[in-house]
């Protein structure tokens, strides 16, 4: 009986940390792409922070993969080489839309990426930077740029999930 005891405890605990851990996915360094065709041409890229420590925002973005918006969720660092596939698909015709959202130093990323993209002659619809270190900049080519700090009651960690309904209306136009 104390053997099954024991059994069953180290169980749940393996259980708990389990659903403790981030999916294999978010824990990548490497950027990670769902489906290769989306409505109306949009690809949204979505920066995670630093140890990809950005609650939530993942998540976030496979859900505008599942409402039909072509997405890629990467770590800050994949900026250089995901800003490069994002010039070749826009001048390939592949994507005619372009949206970053970034937190922390994904937020930074998503203003580098922007930056790139503007270098190359490529518009962005939109960039949402949320507490990017060292503030945030908005580039020529971008349509519409969003700033987001903490508000009162959220800190650089939660602010993200306070902030849900509006990225999905800046993502999702409304």
């Amino acid at each position: 009986m104390i053997l099954f005891r024991i059994a069953a405890g180290c169980a749940a605990l393996a259980a708990c940390a389990a659903l403790a851990l981030p999916e294999t996915g978010h824990a990548r360094s490497h950027a990670h792409h769902r489906s290769a065709h989306a409505r109306g041409g949009t690809h949204l890229y979505v920066f995670l922070g630093l140890g990809n420590n950005s609650p939530g925002l993942a998540e976030w973005g496979y859900r505008m993969q599942r409402a039909g918006i072509r997405t890629t969720v990467a770590n800050h660092g994949d900026e250089p080489s995901l800003a490069a596939q994002a010039i070749e698909e826009y001048k390939s015709g592949r994507t005619s839309s372009i949206k970053i959202v970034g937190h922390s130093l994904g937020g930074g990323a998503a203003s580098d990426m922007a930056a790139t993209l503007g270098q190359a002659g490529v518009p962005v619809q939109l960039v949402v930077s949320m507490d990017p270190p060292g503030g945030a900049s908005r580039s020529p080519n971008v349509r519409r740029f969003v700033y987001l700090v903490p508000r009162a009651g959220e800190d650089h960690s939660t602010m993200i999930v306070g902030q849900m309904r509006q990225l999905n209306a800046y993502v999702m136009g409304r």
